[in-house]
C-alpha cells in the first residue's frame, strides 16, 4: 500500500508540475524556419498581394464604367480615387519582378503591359504646349484606328520614335486619361487637371473625340483587370506557375525570391524611379500625372520588406531573414538594421509636407536631400540582401 501510495503521489506531483509549466507558458514553440517553409509562405504572399491588386482593379473598372456611362465631375473624382486605391497593393508586387516568374519572364511576361512608364502622352491623346496650344495626335484622335483590346495591346511599346515610351496600356495610360498632363508649378500642389468634359460628347470648349476617349479608357482598364486576373490564377493554390515554382529545387526558388528584392531595392526603385528623377525631370516621376509617386515609392519599398521578413497584411510566416538568422545572426542583424533604415528614409519622403515633384527640385546629385538619402539607404539594403543570401550559400 505504501509503495502504491508513493507511486500515486509521484504521478500526481508530476502531473501538477506539467500542468503548472503549461500554465506558465502557453506560447507555442515556433519551429526553426526551413527553406521549404520560406518558399511556401512566399507563394501565399504573392497570391494574396496579386489578389488584392485584382480586387482593387475591379473596383477601378466599376468606377470607370460608371464615369464613362455618366460623365460627371463627381464620378470623375470617384474614378481617380479608385485608381489611387488600386495602386496601393500593386506597388508591393513589384518585388516579384526579376524572379523568373510570370510577371516578367525572360521570354515575355505582362509587366510592360501593366506598369510600363514613362509614357509619351502624345502617343495616346492630345497634348498641350506651355502656351496652351493643343496638338490632337495619338490613337484617340486618329479615327482610322479601331480602339479595342487587340489594337491597344499591339500598340504597346511599338510604333515609331522611342518605342519604350510609346505606352498604350496599363496603370499609367489610365492615369494619363484620368489626370492629363501635369503642367502645374509643383509649388501649387496640383496634379494634372484634365477636365471631365473631355468625356462629354458635344461639350463646348473641350477636345474632340470624347466618345473614343471613353472607349479607350474602358478598354485599357479591361485589359489591366484581365492581366491581373491571369496573375492571380497562376499563383493561386494549384495554379500553373505556383505548381511550377514549388517544384523547383529549393535553392533555385530562394535565389529567385531574393533576387527580386535585391533588384527592386538597389536598382529599379533606387535608381530608375528615384535618382533618375532627381537627375532629369518631373517627367521621370513614376506617377507624374497624379502626383502619386511618393505612394509608389512606399509600396515598392514595403514589398521588399515583405519579402525579407515574410509578411503581407495578415500573413506572417517563415522568412529569408529567419533563414539567415539561423546561419549567421550577425549578418541577419545587419540586414535588419539596413531594412529598418531604408524604411525610415522612405517614410521621410512619404510623410513630407512637399510632394515628390517639389522634393526633386530641392536637390541634385552633388547636393543630396531626402530622396537621395533614401536612395543610399535602399542601395545599402540591397548590398545586405546580397550578403545575407551569400550567408546561406546563395549567390545573386
Amino acid at each position: 500500500m505504501k509503495i502504491k501510495a508513493l507511486l500515486s503521489l509521484s504521478a500526481s506531483a508530476l502531473l501538477m508540475f506539467t500542468n503548472c509549466s503549461s500554465d506558465d507558458n502557453n506560447t507555442p514553440i515556433t519551429p526553426p524556419a526551413t527553406k521549404a517553409a520560406v518558399i511556401q509562405n512566399y507563394t501565399n504572399i504573392v497570391y494574396q498581394s496579386y489578389k488584392d491588386s485584382y480586387d482593387r482593379a475591379v473596383e477601378l473598372q466599376t468606377a470607370i464604367n460608371t464615369f464613362t456611362d455618366t460623365p460627371t465631375e463627381a464620378n470623375f473624382t470617384s474614378a481617380k480615387n479608385a485608381w489611387l486605391t488600386a495602386r496601393e497593393p500593386y506597388g508591393q508586387t513589384e518585388v516579384y519582378r526579376e524572379t523568373n516568374g510570370p510577371i516578367d519572364t525572360p521570354d515575355g511576361g505582362t509587366e510592360g503591359q501593366i506598369n510600363a512608364w514613362p509614357l509619351d502622352e502624345n502617343y495616346i491623346d492630345y497634348v498641350r504646349d506651355g502656351s496652351g496650344g493643343v496638338t490632337s495626335n495619338g490613337i484617340i484622335n486618329d479615327t482610322s484606328i479601331t480602339i479595342d483590346e487587340a489594337t491597344l495591346i499591339g500598340a504597346n511599346e511599338g510604333g515609331t520614335g522611342v518605342p519604350e515610351k510609346n505606352i498604350s496600356t496599363g496603370y499609367h495610360a489610365i492615369e494619363f486619361l484620368l489626370w492629363g498632363q501635369d503642367f502645374a508649378d509643383p509649388s501649387n500642389g496640383l496634379a494634372g487637371q484634365r477636365p471631365y468634359t473631355d468625356y462629354v460628347t458635344g461639350a463646348i470648349g473641350t477636345n474632340q473625340n470624347q466618345d473614343r476617349r471613353a472607349t479607350y479608357l474602358k478598354v485599357v482598364t479591361d485589359i489591366l483587370v484581365k492581366d491581373l486576373k491571369a496573375l492571380v490564377d497562376t499563383w493561386v493554390e494549384g495554379g500553373t506557375y505556383r505548381t511550377t515554382f514549388l517544384a523547383l529545387p529549393e535553392d533555385t526558388a530562394l535565389k529567385n525570391i531574393i533576387n527580386g528584392a535585391f533588384f527592386i531595392s538597389g536598382n529599379e526603385l533606387a535608381v530608375e524611379r528615384m535618382s533618375v528623377a532627381v537627375e532629369q525631370s518631373q517627367e521621370d516621376e513614376h506617377s507624374c500625372f497624379s502626383d502619386n509617386t511618393h505612394r509608389d515609392i512606399n509600396g515598392n519599398a514595403l514589398g521588399v520588406n515583405n519579402v525579407i521578413f515574410g509578411r503581407y497584411g495578415n500573413i506572417t510566416g517563415a522568412s529569408f531573414y529567419d533563414l539567415v538568422n539561423l546561419t549567421d545572426p550577425i549578418q541577419a542583424e545587419k540586414l535588419k538594421v539596413a531594412a529598418d533604415n531604408a524604411t525610415a528614409k522612405v517614410n521621410v519622403i512619404v510623410n513630407s509636407d512637399s510632394k515628390f515633384d517639389i522634393l526633386i527640385g530641392q536637390e541634385t546629385i552633388s547636393s543630396p536631400g531626402v530622396i537621395l538619402e533614401a536612395v543610399g539607404a535602399l542601395q545599402t539594403q540591397a548590398a545586405e540582401i546580397s550578403a545575407a543570401a551569400s550567408s546561406i550559400n546563395i549567390e545573386l
